[in-house]
């Protein structure tokens, strides 16, 4: 199968490619250059500005047919508009990581089903200034218009040594360091995904012919009081937690449960880890790791600043 692959230097999108090739797929890399090709001779590349509509209607002008490509790195709709257009006729199939931010305002275990992208008002594709709107627009575009078969990856916060928004690594330095996290009561539970699984999704979806909505997640859920002390553990210190503050300073709190169900994945066959399998890991891995990732994320952090 051959695969295209939009965002394939950045966090998700190395993992993406690895478990792409170990299946023996040929990929390409669409890049704009400013994050390292880690993977050499064993991909393709070309080279365009994701976000520019003349940069990607020009490269992809010169490829030849892709039996999908995957875009990791569509923030809103208007991104997701451009590419589908340069894409038509060039590909097979369209893979879109999306996020748990579409559930905002809901609680609870959240299947699918909690948000529907055909429910809600579709909008002009534009570039939307919050982060949940971009997605929540892109996926309704996608439903809409999409002139391919397509599915769609919705993660909670991905986590992994080399998070490229830095949320991991703040939180294996501060236990290290010995700082106090305060946090808010009551604790809501909530899931997060471990980095390689959500390549393995991805590179999943792209190589089955599974199409729609899919959530993925590690199928337990935990407050962000215990998610510190299991960070902790795995580094053999003893976390500072104290609770009862008007707002918490772990991004990964949540005041109610917000878990996303992931039945739908399994049922079909795909395995998500469970966190403790392997957050130990990671945050020893990070422990180590004293590197800027490769890929920061700042231009995201730009758009929703």
């Amino acid at each position: 199968m051959k695969a295209l692959v939009l965002g394939g230097t950045g966090f998700i999108g190395r993992r993406l490619v690895r478990s792409l090739l170990s299946g023996e797929n040929e990929v390409t890399l669409a890049t704009s250059g400013n994050s390292p090709n880690q993977f050499g001779n064993k991909v393709s590349t070309i080279s365009m500005d994701r976000f520019s509509r003349d940069s990607l209607n020009e490269a992809l002008s010169r490829t030849s047919y892709f039996d999908v490509a995957i875009d990791t790195i569509g923030y809103r709709s208007l991104d997701v508009k451009n590419a589908l257009e340069a894409l038509d006729g060039k590909i097979g199939k369209y893979v879109y990581i999306s996020s748990a931010a579409v559930y905002l305002g809901n609680s609870g275990i959240l299947s699918e089903e909690e948000f529907d992208p055909g429910k809600i008002e579709s909008k002009e594709p534009r570039l939307e200034k919050a982060y949940h709107e971009g997605k929540q627009q892109s996926e309704a575009y996608i439903l809409e218009n999409s002139p391919m078969p397509f599915a769609i990856a919705r993660f909670p916060n991905v986590l992994g040594y080399d998070d490229s928004t830095m949320r991991f690594q703040d939180h294996v330095s501060r236990i290290m360091n010995g700082e106090e996290f305060h946090l808010q009561e009551p604790e809501g539970r909530r899931n997060c995904v471990w980095v390689e699984d959500a390549g393995n999704l991805l590179a999943w979806l792209a190589t089955t012919r599974n199409d729609g909505i899919f959530n993925g997640a590690s199928p337990d859920a935990m407050k962000a009081s215990e998610l510190v002390s299991k960070i902790a553990e795995a580094l053999g210190i003893s976390p500072r937690i104290s609770h009862g503050h008007d707002k918490s300073d772990s991004r990964y709190s949540a005041v109610t449960d917000f878990i996303l169900s992931v039945r739908k994945a399994e049922d079909r066959g795909f395995r998500f880890h469970l966190t403790e399998e392997w957050l130990g890991k990671e945050a020893r891995l990070a422990k180590e790791y004293r590197k800027k990732p490769p890929n920061s994320q700042e231009y995201s952090g730009r758009l929703f600043s």
